[in-house]
């Protein structure tokens, strides 16, 4: 015996207003987090606890207390841990539009596993060491000491992370063959990365252009990611204004408009 189930349409559903009806709403409410997301975590790094720009790897000790124990600091990293989980919805609007493209899966896997990984060691990582010292007076210098060099080897020094994920971001877009982000974006995005190794002598260099606060190693970097990122963004919005509705994956949305509207029929 097989059973069907009829469900009727509701004429209220196209009662509601214009705008949730827009087949690309909620895309464009994830894509609108990003620069809301960026500018907080702009301000939590820099104006508030100031590990913005990174401070030397060669303080004195009474620098490095004096920061590890600022108020400013234990407030910054409590906004980090309310706020850093927006930063998915960044990547998430990114591997959408990879997802477009004629390239394997394995780009946007790259992708998604890349950016979870650079987000726990280049994020969640410093936000617990920095919080840790300002959390309770009394810690040792050493410790504090301690605190302060893996906050800021884990912050600057975990780009590696992320020179895999754009790495795939960056071919991902050169070999796609729809033309879903520019061909000279994907060049771009792999001179971008490449700059990226430069974190690597963190682990070495105390001072010098390729300390954690060096020429090279932050400023360089920092001079080319910047407006990239810009770029980026302002191309994924062109790609998500410009994908046509039927390559929309939204679930259809399905009302029935009342429980007699239901019916089985039963068929021998």
């Amino acid at each position: 015996m097989n059973e069907r189930v009829e469900v009727a349409d509701n004429p209220a559903a196209g009662t509601s207003p214009s705008w949730r009806r827009h087949p690309k709403l909620d895309q464009w409410i994830a894509f609108w987090i990003v620069p809301g997301f960026f500018t907080l975590f702009g301000i939590v790094f820099v104006p508030l606890s100031f590990m913005m720009p990174p401070r030397s790897p060669g303080s004195s000790t009474p620098e490095i207390v004096g920061f590890m124990q600022s108020h400013n600091l234990l407030i910054a990293c409590a906004i980090l841990t309310l706020s850093f989980g927006l930063a998915p919805i960044t990547n998430a609007c990114y591997v959408m539009q990879v997802k477009r493209m004629s390239v394997s899966p394995v780009f946007r896997y790259t992708i998604i596993v890349g950016a979870t990984t650079g987000a726990i060691v280049g994020m969640l990582f410093p936000m617990f060491c920095f919080g840790l010292g300002a959390f309770r007076t009394g810690y040792d210098p050493p410790i504090l000491a301690m605190l302060f060099d893996f906050g800021y080897l884990a912050y600057i020094g975990s780009l590696g992370c992320f020179c895999i994920m754009w790495m795939a971001f960056g071919l991902a877009i050169l070999l796609d063959r729809n033309n879903i982000l520019p061909k000279w974006l994907g060049y771009y995005t792999v001179w971008q990365y490449l700059t990226e190794l430069m974190a690597a002598p963190v682990w070495i260099a105390t001072s010098g252009p390729f300390a954690w606060d060096g020429l090279m190693t932050f400023w360089f970097a920092m001079a080319l990611y910047v407006p990239w990122q810009i770029i980026v963004y302002l191309c994924i919005y062109r790609a998500i204004k410009n994908q046509p509705v039927h390559e929309l994956e939204n679930a259809q949305f399905v009302v029935a408009s009342s429980l007699p509207a239901t019916r089985p029929t039963a068929h021998a």
